[in-house]
């Protein structure tokens, strides 16, 4: 018999996976436009966002359908405790897509690209203190959310929206450094290495803090087969996290630097997906707790999963069309 509930969360897994690793770099470089910079520099983070930005937030659209058509309950109970999270990051996208647009037709050119960096950061913010809200628990009761409106706020979700910040932040100067190879490079180096530093302290410290909150997670760790895996996937991360780190210390492998850090998430999505699963909302409710009928999720997948591949299709077409090196004469219109 076919798991649709699982195939559901890997699904939702892999669609908010692709939405960090595709639309992180552009909310890092949002974020970046803020730092005090020459005019030159900071149009040329905006321009490298420019032709992308948009259909990478598609991801994030798809993900809250998933959410909404497989998990009804879920959504409603996340979407409740969430709720000033949640708002945090759809303002930060309203202000950001606004100020993008204002800019390019505009005269207050220095004024929307500042409204477009703190855009990205309320994005980034909501974004942290989202995933943060979750991992630290919801309180429910008979399938209704019984907590505060504040209950996201926590060491935990601190140190998390603190390391989705860095992340953002080495992820887009190494996709500037990508898409962008100019003397701008040498400067981010440094940037990049300082940013990484913080992103590991804070991830290791979410994940010394999420096992005192989730006694569940640290039983993963100390029993068979889990343990193998988690600890297997966390060789695996700092392998390559060492990597990065050797690579901007070296300053080599300029044009791999972007492939590094997508590799890295990719791998922290696995691993805390695999920590969690099969909760969706832990500790209180699993996949199965909160999924819709098996109809539903049969045709969702017939109807629903042949539009990933698609979207998929147009996010690599878009990134072949305007990869390093190519079409930078037209960046100016954007």
């Amino acid at each position: 018999m076919i798991d649709l509930p699982t195939i559901w969360f890997l699904i939702l897994g892999l669609e908010l996976a692709l939405y960090v690793i595709l639309d992180g770099a552009d909310l890092g470089l949002g974020f970046l436009s803020l730092l005090p910079q020459s005019e030159k520099a900071r149009s040329i983070l905006i321009q490298t966002v420019g032709p992308i930005w948009d259909a990478n937030e598609t991801w994030l659209v798809i993900a809250g359908g998933t959410l909404f058509g497989a998990f009804p309950l879920a959504y409603g109970i996340i979407l409740n405790a969430l709720y000033i999270p949640v708002m945090i990051l759809l303002f930060g996208l309203i202000i950001r897509a606004t100020a993008f647009e204002f800019r390019a037709m505009g005269e207050k050119k220095r004024f929307w690209e500042t409204m477009f960096g703190v855009g990205s950061l309320l994005a980034i913010v909501g974004q942290g203190f989202a995933v943060g809200g979750v991992l630290n628990g919801i309180q429910v009761v008979d399938g209704h959310f019984s907590g505060g409106s504040f209950d996201w706020f926590s060491a935990l979700s601190i140190f998390i929206t603190a390391g989705v910040l860095m992340s953002y932040v080495v992820v887009g100067y190494a996709y500037l450094i990508k898409r962008r190879h100019f003397e701008y490079t040498h400067e981010s180096f440094s940037r990049i290495f300082i940013a990484a530093t913080v992103t590991f302290g804070a991830f290791a410290s979410a994940t010394i803090l999420l096992p005192q909150e989730h006694p569940f997670v640290l039983e993963r760790w100390i029993t068979e087969p889990t343990r193998t895996i988690l600890i297997g996937l966390s060789i695996l991360i700092g392998l390559v996290s060492f990597l990065l780190i050797y690579c901007v210390i070296k300053k080599t492998l300029h044009r791999h630097l972007h492939s590094i850090c997508m590799t890295i998430f990719v791998l922290a999505a696995a691993a805390t997906a695999y920590a969690v699963y099969p909760y969706l909302i832990p500790p209180a409710l699993t996949v199965y707790d909160t999924s819709s009928s098996a109809v539903t999720l049969r045709f969702m997948l017939w109807g629903i999963g042949p539009l990933l591949p698609i979207v998929l299709a147009y996010n690599f077409y878009m990134y072949h069309v305007f990869r390093a090196g190519r079409n930078d004469e037209h960046l100016e219109d954007y």
